[in-house]
Order: structure tokens, then C-alpha cells, then sequence
């Protein structure tokens, strides 16, 4: 829900819940809930800042993350805009693939809704910069250990097609497809997805999926509607 606190400052609330299905009924993998506050400088400068939180039962643990964003609007012609962002995060001890985050954003979408349903499609792409988080152990060919370190790097990229119908004056609908793949990029002793041969496990799996999701807005009315990233973009 989004809401409008003067001209260029709103607030936006997110709660999303995540679910499956098993034998003995409906079980919720995470519940995410955020805050967050936009402030629009111009027509093409805004900045972004909020507080988010992921509560994961089967593992009776909840991690929470402060971050701040920019994002530049830029004309590519007179029907397509692009948006290039920066976010920065700091997240609590409960997290442990890293303590920050750094996300580059970029999103290339219409000026202007198609008349046909009011349609606005979206493809977006992030790539995530991890630093800190729990160590990992790091061996030669010979399973000598050569590094006991964080893996600070680039590891994440996410895909992101979405398409978005406005219902209503203050109604609006996506349907989205998400590609995640995570992949090492820099020094070997920075890697993650790395073989302990002593255990024979591998320390921090890649995580890759594939994901299509639907999401609906509320606006209150005076809200400045920018296509901001839906938060599930950046968990």
C-alpha cells in the first residue's frame, strides 16, 4: 500500500508470505514485511530509504536490513525510459551470507502505459555485491587449507520481466517471471559454491530458481506512482 505523506514524500507498506503445499495442509516458507519512504528531488532523481524483515518458521529465525537507494530516470526515446539505481544494506547477525550488500539496479520500461488493458511491461536486471557475512574455508589441490575468509564479491544476478495492468485509479496488478542465478566472478578464495574436501560438503551452495509471481498495489489517492522494483526483487 502506498500512501502520501506531503507532495514528494510517501510511504509505502509490503507484506508478502510465501507458501506450499504438503500432506498435512499449508505450510508458509518466509513472511516479509518492509517499510518504506520515497522522496522524489525531480522528475528524474529519486531516493529511497526503509527498514525490511524476513520471518522463516521452519527455522524459528527473523532477519531484518536498513538500505537506502537513488535511482536516476533516463529518456532513451519517446516511448522508452530507463532507470539505473544503487541500493546499500546493512543486515542483522541473523543474516549470515553477509553483514552488507551493494545492488546495482537497472530497469528499461514504456514512458507511457499501452492503451490496450493499460498495460506497462518492465524488464529489469540487479546484481548483488556481498560483503562480510560467516567465513569460509578455502583449500589448494592438495585439500591444504589456503584461506579462512568472507566471500566479498559479486555472486548474484537476478532477471526480471514483469508486466504491470492498471485496474483502477488506484489499483494496479503484476504478473512477473524472476530468474536468480548466483555464479563466482574474482579471486577463488572469494568464491562461494566451494568443495571442503575434508567434509565432502559444499559450503554455500549456489542458490538458483526460477520464480512467477503476481502482486497487487493499493495507491491512495495524491501518491506519486513512479514504477519503483517490487520488494521481492531485492530480498
Amino acid at each position: 500500500m502506498d500512501a502520501p505523506l506531503t507532495k514528494k514524500i510517501d510511504i509505502k507498506l509490503n507484506y508478502l508470505r510465501s507458501i506450499e503445499e504438503i500432506e498435512s495442509g499449508i505450510k508458509t516458507n518466509f513472511n516479509w514485511y518492509q517499510i518504506r519512504f520515497n522522496y522524489e528531488i525531480n522528475k528524474k532523481w529519486d531516493v529511497q530509504a526503509g527498514t525490511a524483515w524476513m520471518q522463516v518458521p521452519a527455522y524459528n529465525t527473523t532477519t531484518n536490513r536498513i538500505y537506502a537507494r537513488v535511482f536516476k530516470s533516463s529518456k532513451i526515446n519517446k516511448h522508452l525510459v530507463l532507470r539505473n539505481g544503487i541500493q546499500i544494506e546493512n543486515h542483522s547477525k541473523e543474516e549470515y551470507r553477509f553483514d552488507q550488500r551493494i545492488i546495482l539496479i537497472s530497469r528499461l520500461g514504456l514512458r507511457k502505459r499501452l492503451e490496450f488493458l493499460k498495460l506497462a511491461p518492465s524488464a529489469s536486471y540487479l546484481l548483488f555485491y556481498n560483503i562480510g557475512g560467516n567465513p569460509i574455508r578455502y583449500f589448494n589441490e592438495s585439500g591444504e587449507q589456503i584461506a579462512y575468509q568472507a566471500a566479498n564479491g559479486f555472486h548474484r544476478g537476478r532477471l526480471i520481466l514483469n508486466l504491470n495492468t492498471k485496474i483502477g485509479k488506484q489499483i494496479r496488478a503484476s504478473i512477473f517471471y524472476m530468474n536468480q542465478h548466483e555464479f563466482n566472478l574474482g579471486k577463488e578464495t572469494r568464491n562461494i559454491n566451494v568443495l571442503n574436501p575434508n567434509t565432502g560438503r559444499i559450503q554455500r551452495p549456489f542458490n538458483n530458481y526460477h520464480t512467477l509471481g503476481f502482486s497487487l498495489t493499493y495507491i491512495l489517492p495524491g501518491t506519486n506512482n513512479k514504477p519503483y522494483l517490487e520488494n521481492i526483487l531485492t530480498n
